[in-house]
């Protein structure tokens, strides 16, 4: 994660730790679902973000790989748009 960090006890997008800029993620199992499977599934999780993955750490369009949805307990989804959090595949 770049911005923020995963609780593995709170199963939730935390704070990162100070002077920290990098966070490790743990293993994501990513899969296409329908619209209305993702719905439902997304219902069950509560709060989420819309996470971006990244292939390299330049964000942009060319480099968007997919969109995570990443439970977040604590704080709304606009917290971490405004901490500018995504998912990095390299972070060189």
């Amino acid at each position: 994660f770049d911005g923020c960090r995963w609780s593995k006890a709170e199963q939730s997008l935390v704070e990162s730790e100070p002077k920290k800029l990098f966070a490790a993620t743990p293993v994501l199992y990513v899969t296409a679902v329908t619209k209305a499977l993702g719905k439902s599934k997304t219902a069950a999780l509560g709060v989420t973000y819309d996470c971006p993955c990244y292939k390299y750490p330049r964000r942009t369009d060319l480099h968007l790989i997919f969109i995570a949805k990443i439970p977040s307990k604590f704080n709304k989804p606009e917290h971490w748009i405004l901490r500018g959090v995504a998912l990095l595949c390299s972070t060189d």
